[in-house]
């Protein structure tokens, strides 16, 4: 009887604190020769378990809303026993309400990531204390994930997650690695990426994420696609406005490599007028890429797959 009170009182826990992730992790080591390849495998597993097993939130999460993603490793120098170098890509996904289309949030990678890993090290994580390079970016990129969800379904909705992540990279000060410090640019550039969401001269970039998602994808399979497309025209605009305040930005760049493919599909099946505007707006923000915008003209009679 006491056996079935503890699996009962396990059980409820599991219920009222689910995990909050159903992301992918997975190392791998294609480039290397002659090196013992169960090691990665013993990454790989201590990570899926880091990520998806430990609860990272208050809340509870159905197994439908579980937010969903992958963090890859390709390991490309092993110089030591504990020592590991390689490329890491991440991308974050986000199923679209009222139909089976996915869409993508974020779509990253790190050159050259360095981390080290001692078998059968402490897996715990504190995000006001910096442990090491690998727990500290792959929880950085957890809360960042949560951040961008969070924003995606409710104004600022995800701001209690990028003061996680402020404070993930505010205890990385001391790292010896890349990738955390102000005076280091690029788009997997930690500081740049949370001082972007949580500098007040930016703050347009979350109503972006909030009207492109909620109001505007969410929205396409509906009744009402015109409304649904003025809302994700509305969000380029707000996204420009951002960009005028400061070109080169990591969050607008994390933000149309996520989504450029799928602004010119959206835009294919509408009328000619909206066109011109998200061809000029999305021009103005990626101008490396005014070929593919252009496309968004060339067949006025393309039908959207986000349906």
């Amino acid at each position: 009887m006491k056996k079935c009170l503890v699996l009962l009182f396990c059980s409820i826990l599991m219920n009222v604190y689910s995990q909050e992730f159903k992301v992918s992790v997975s190392v791998s080591a294609t480039q290397l020769q002659g090196t013992d390849k169960e090691i990665f495998s013993t990454i790989q597993t201590v990570l899926n378990d880091f990520v998806n097993q430990k609860q990272w939130t208050n809340f509870h999460y159905e197994d439908v809303e579980k937010i969903e993603g992958s963090i890859s490793i390709n390991v490309k120098k092993h110089p030591t026993q504990e020592d590991f170098t390689g490329d890491m890509y991440i991308q974050l996904r986000r199923p679209v309400y009222g139909s089976t289309y996915t869409t993508t949030m974020l779509n990253t990678q790190e050159k050259d990531f360095t981390f080290k890993y001692i078998e059968g090290q402490n897996m715990e994580f504190d995000e006001n204390n910096y442990t090491n390079n690998l727990l500290s970016t792959i929880a950085f990129y957890l809360n960042y994930f949560l951040a961008l969800d969070g924003d995606s379904f409710a104004l600022q909705g995800g701001e209690r997650y990028f003061e996680t992540c402020q404070n993930i990279v505010s205890a990385a000060q001391k790292s010896p690695n890349n990738g955390w410090k102000r005076a280091e640019s690029g788009n997997n550039n930690k500081y740049w990426m949370v001082e972007n969401y949580t500098n007040s001269a930016y703050s347009e970039i979350h109503s972006v994420w909030y009207k492109y998602h909620r109001l505007g994808l969410d929205m396409l399979s509906s009744d009402d696609q015109i409304a649904a497309r003025n809302n994700i025209l509305q969000a380029l605009k707000d996204l420009r406005t951002v960009h005028q305040e400061r070109s080169g930005l990591v969050c607008v760049t994390q933000f149309v490599e996520a989504k450029a493919d799928e602004i010119v599909n959206i835009y294919k099946a509408a009328p000619a007028n909206e066109q011109t505007e998200v061809i000029s707006i999305m021009k103005e923000i990626n101008p490396t890429q005014s070929a593919k915008y252009e496309s968004i003209s060339s067949s006025s009679t393309s039908t959207s797959n986000l349906r």
